[in-house]
């Protein structure tokens, strides 16, 4: 690259760690469970879950209000589903809790984070952590991982009181690390919140999509750099 890199940002949630695929394991053992007393098909009530999710999760700006309540708002879905499919939603406070305990047991850092952290960090850049999320929820991910050793700024919604892609979460990231948005990338899987903020604010921005999001013929961002993986596209794009 022609111009030097000083810090790189990252995101938590499906940049570092495998969401996805923790979710995916977590209704495969829940779902069983309750359509099981329900009397229905799992995979009926895992679309309605799912229908239910993306009108929920629509509006960004009430997504905003939500993502630091995520029991509720997944106990709300799950009722909502519920409910449109004829069943009994006083399920849904348990199918919540359950779903939250099997995602945990399930989540995992992507092979590639944590060896894409520690080569950073040896080639000298400032890295920090930008999460959108609760606080108890997201921190305890952090140092369950032990991902708090990596960053020079770790910023969580529920902590600092404002999540991406609000300006301010990429400002005081920027002012910990000191460095200036021209010296600095964000890492995110969000277009919205992760590369619509950062490039708002004068940052470069790679998306990442693990080979399996799809990139929208209306995105509302468009990013620097698509990444499939971490590893070794990111220190190619960096120059480390």
């Amino acid at each position: 690259m022609s111009t030097r890199v000083a810090a790189v940002f990252f995101d938590l949630d499906d940049t570092l760690l495998d969401g996805v695929t923790a979710m995916q394991g977590a209704w495969g053992v829940v779902l069983p469970e309750a359509a099981a007393h329900l009397g229905c098909e799992p995979e009926r009530l895992r679309e309605a879950i799912r229908r239910e999710a993306t009108v929920f999760w629509r509006d960004e700006g009430r997504a905003g209000h939500w993502r630091v309540r995520l029991d509720e708002a997944r106990e709300i879905v799950i009722r909502s589903a519920l409910l449109r499919e004829g069943l009994d939603p006083a399920w849904a406070p348990r199918l919540s809790r359950r779903f939250a305990e099997e995602h945990r047991a399930n989540l995992r850092p992507f092979e590639d984070a944590i060896p894409t952290l520690e080569l950073l960090r040896s080639r000298g850049l400032r890295l920090g952590l930008l999460t959108n999320g609760p606080a108890p929820l997201q921190r305890g991910k952090i140092e369950r991982f032990g991902l708090q050793r990596y960053f020079d700024v770790i910023v969580i919604e529920g902590e600092f009181g404002q999540g991406k892609p609000s300006a301010a979460v990429f400002a005081h990231a920027l002012r910990a690390v000191e460095a200036t948005p021209e010296l600095a990338w964000m890492v995110g899987d969000n277009l919205f919140a992760d590369i619509g903020g950062a490039k708002a604010v004068g940052l470069r921005a790679a998306w990442i999509h693990r080979h399996r999001l799809r990139f929208p013929e209306r995105p509302p961002a468009v990013p620097d750099e698509q990444l499939g993986q971490l590893l070794p596209e990111l220190p190619e794009l960096l120059g480390s």
